[in-house]
C-alpha cells in the first residue's frame, strides 16, 4: 500500500459566479503513511474534498504528489487502484445489489466464478447477503451506502478515500453505520483518508487526525494525542456531536 506525499501542492480555479480565483489547497505539504488511516477534519471550504480529489487524480494542481516516491503525474487515475466513496450513493438504479457490487469486477474482465465468489464474500462482510436481489430504491440510506462502499472496495484498493460517506443519513443511522465501518476499516490494510466534520467520527475511524484550515494542514496528531490536546483547534472540534 502506498505512502502518499504532497509537496508544495496548490489547487486553484476561477469561481464561475464571482470570477475570483479560489485556492482550496495552498502550498500543501503532507504525508500519509503506507497502510495507515487518517481522519481529515475541517470546516466547510477548508479543502478536505479537494485533497481527496487530488489524490484520486480528479483535480489539476501545482507542485508534486508522490505515491511511494513515484510522481503522480506518471500514473494515470485509473491505474492508481483507488476506492473513492462520497456522500452520494451513485448506485446504478436499474441494477440489483449483486449487479452493483459486481460491476467493477466485470469491467476488469474477471471470470464469472471469481465475481460470484468475491461478491458473496463482500456481501457477507457488509451484511447485505439477504439483499442481493433488491434494487437500490428498496434499500434504506445506510444499506445503499454499504453497497456503494462494497462496490468501491471489492477490487481490493491500495488507497481508500471516504468523503463524509454518511452525512446524508439521519443521526441514529449515521452513528450505527459509522460504527460498523470503523470496525471493518481497521482490517482493510489500505492507506485510508476519511473526511469528516465530526471529532467523534474521527476518533472512531482513524489512527491519525489532521485538521485542514485554509487549504493547509493546521494540526496533525495521533488519535490519542488529539483526544487530550489543549490546542485551540483541537478544542474547537472535540466534544462536538454529529452536525
Amino acid at each position: 500500500m502506498p505512502t502518499i506525499a504532497f509537496q508544495h501542492v496548490t489547487v486553484r480555479f476561477t469561481d464561475n459566479k464571482s470570477k475570483k480565483v479560489v485556492m482550496p489547497l495552498r502550498d500543501l505539504n503532507a504525508v500519509f503513511l503506507d497502510g495507515k488511516s487518517y481522519a481529515i477534519l475541517g470546516k466547510s471550504g477548508a479543502g478536505k474534498t479537494t485533497l481527496l480529489r487530488t489524490v484520486a487524480g480528479f483535480e489539476p494542481y501545482e507542485g508534486d504528489l508522490f505515491f511511494d516516491g513515484v510522481n503522480a503525474s506518471e500514473i494515470r487515475s485509473k491505474e492508481r487502484n483507488i476506492a473513492y466513496v462520497s456522500q452520494e450513493y451513485a448506485l446504478y438504479p436499474f441494477l440489483n445489489v449483486f449487479e452493483n457490487l459486481a460491476f467493477p469486477l466485470k469491467a476488469m474482465g474477471s471470470s464469472k466464478a471469481e465475481i460470484m465468489q468475491r461478491v458473496k464474500a463482500i456481501a457477507e462482510q457488509l451484511g447485505l447477503s439477504y439483499l442481493l436481489t433488491r434494487k437500490p430504491r428498496y434499500l434504506s440510506g445506510g444499506q445503499q451506502q454499504r453497497v456503494a462502499i462494497g462496490r468501491a472496495l471489492i477490487k481490493n484498493p491500495d488507497i481508500c478515500l471516504f468523503d463524509e460517506p454518511f452525512s446524508n443519513l439521519e443521526i441514529p443511522e449515521r452513528r450505527r453505520e459509522s460504527a460498523w465501518l470503523s470496525s471493518w476499516m481497521h482490517s482493510l490494510g489500505s492507506t485510508t483518508l476519511y473526511v469528516t466534520h465530526s471529532a467523534q467520527e474521527a476518533y472512531a475511524m482513524a489512527e491519525n487526525i489532521m485538521i485542514l484550515e485554509n487549504g493547509k494542514i493546521a494540526l496533525q496528531m495521533t488519535r490519542e494525542e488529539f483526544m487530550v490536546s489543549s490546542h485551540p483547534l483541537a478544542v474547537a472540534f472535540k466534544g462536538e456531536e454529529y452536525d
